[in-house]
């Protein structure tokens, strides 16, 4: 579990995070939305650890260097090294060559690595560099890059931003897939909340540096605050979404 209180975070003069409560359980898919700019990114990585709040605190039960995985929006691949090279990064303690891992190693780590990317279909890339690879391919890595330590907690910034409707299903499923396999605790950042909704167990929602809403995906058009509904219904027709990840 993570635990967040009052966390306030600037950048010089601009403040970006103002004074969230948080709470995210163990073993429970949620998602987090808000517009661009919300502070959404920020949010994530202090939960990571890579950054650290002006003020408040973090309490958690886990060791944030092994147990919390960070997908970036970005992605953040190593242009330099091959899928399996970007896949292992987590296991070697980032400790990866430019001319890759070596035998010693690799044995080691082979056989995470080979399922992890099993599970995203990108077995036959494992060789291939980022450069030769599709938007929703170099995605697919990123993900597997986060998951194959299987860490306790997963964050995930925004990872169909970007793809087309085919791709970005591909990235949802295999998230779903992967959740129910061994139960991590994730946070998906979306701004595709048709695609977010029928998945998450729970939503956050982030305005303006402010925690506007925490709750079921059953009620938010109808609890949350004004401009959470309005962003809601003015971007989303959410009639007939329907499941859930069990």
């Amino acid at each position: 579990m993570i635990k967040v209180q009052n966390i306030r975070h600037s950048f010089g003069s601009k403040t970006v995070l103002r004074g969230i409560d948080f709470q995210l359980e163990d073993a429970t898919l949620s998602g987090l939305i808000g517009p661009t700019g919300s502070g959404k990114s920020v949010f994530l990585k202090i939960l990571a650890g890579v950054y650290h709040p002006t003020s408040g605190e973090v309490i958690h039960n886990i060791d944030r260097s092994s147990d919390i995985s960070l997908m970036f929006q970005e992605g953040a691949l190593f242009d330099s090294l091959t899928v399996f090279d970007n896949v292992a990064f987590p296991l070697v303690d980032g400790d990866v060559p430019a001319d890759g891992l070596p035998e010693s190693v690799l044995c080691s780590v082979r056989d995470q690595v080979e399922e992890i990317l099993g599970h995203v279909g990108l077995k036959k890339a494992a060789f291939k560099i980022p450069a030769q690879l599709s938007g929703g391919m170099r995605r697919r890595v990123s993900l597997a890059r986060a998951l194959v330590s299987r860490p306790r907690v997963a964050l995930l910034d925004d990872p169909t931003c970007g793809l087309d409707p085919v791709a970005s299903s591909v990235i949802m499923d295999l998230i779903v897939e992967l959740y129910k396999e061994y139960k991590p605790a994730i946070l998906l950042v979306s701004h595709d909340l048709r695609r977010l909704l029928p998945v998450v167990e729970k939503v956050h929602a982030l305005f303006d540096g402010k925690l506007v809403y925490s709750g079921s995906t059953d009620q938010i058009s109808q609890q949350a605050e004004g401009y959470v509904e309005h962003f809601v219904s003015c971007r989303y027709d959410l009639s007939g979404v329907e499941g859930r990840a069990s």
